[in-house]
């Protein structure tokens, strides 16, 4: 955790980035998910020798930028989309600070080092609470229960599909945009994957917003 301290300015200023956009009139928050897409872009052409997998990431980017916008344009920003976000938020930051605190048991040590059974199952629970707590002043609709079920595991799984082809390239981080994180797909590889979820469980169960 000796880069805990520069993690967390970086951190800070991303959010408050994201929040502003969130909050914006739709075509702002369109144009910083286009910026965070080029970005995302640009860094997997760095990463092309991963093969296949810049395909896979690269659909994942298209799908996550496309259902955050889909969750921005249902028209309230504080709604799922915002309870989509922290949720992502909160499992990322539980599973590294359990993990690095705590952790003991690997996951996947050839793909993601870092990762540990205490951190992950840690950021589970938190991205589940999250949502919980989110919706429940308005009611616990079936599209939260659900996303409260799953998105820690399709985050970790969408962070564990970057990992791996990072790994594959030969890199550590996609990038060195964020002082602390690495590159834009580093920040936004849990939540590109979570999105297109979210998007879904609304879509199927009939809650639109």
């Amino acid at each position: 955790m000796r880069d805990l301290p520069q993690r967390t300015i970086t951190a800070v200023i991303y959010a408050v980035v994201v929040l502003v956009a969130v909050f914006a009139p739709p075509p702002y928050f369109a144009a910083v998910l286009l910026v965070a897409a080029a970005l995302g872009f640009l860094e997997l052409m760095a990463l092309r020798r991963a093969g296949v997998l810049v395909i896979v990431e690269g659909v994942l980017l298209i799908a996550g930028c496309v259902s955050l916008y889909f969750l921005r344009s249902l028209g309230d920003p504080s709604g799922s989309l915002l309870v989509t976000i922290l949720a992502v938020w909160a499992a990322d930051v539980t599973a590294y600070l359990v993990g690095s605190s705590f952790g003991k048991r690997k996951i996947a040590p050839a793909v993601s080092p870092g990762k540990t059974w205490e951190g992950t199952l840690a950021g589970f629970v938190s991205a589940g609470a999250v949502v919980l707590l989110a919706v429940a002043p308005t009611g616990i609709y079936v599209w939260a229960v659900l996303a409260a079920l799953t998105i820690g595991p399709v985050a970790f799984g969408g962070d564990l599909v970057e990992s791996w082809l990072k790994r594959r390239a030969g890199v550590k981080d996609s990038g060195t945009l964020l002082p602390g994180h690495g590159g834009m797909l580093d920040r936004i590889d849990s939540l590109i994957a979570v999105a297109p979820l979210v998007a879904l469980l609304i879509v199927f169960t009939g809650r639109m917003g």
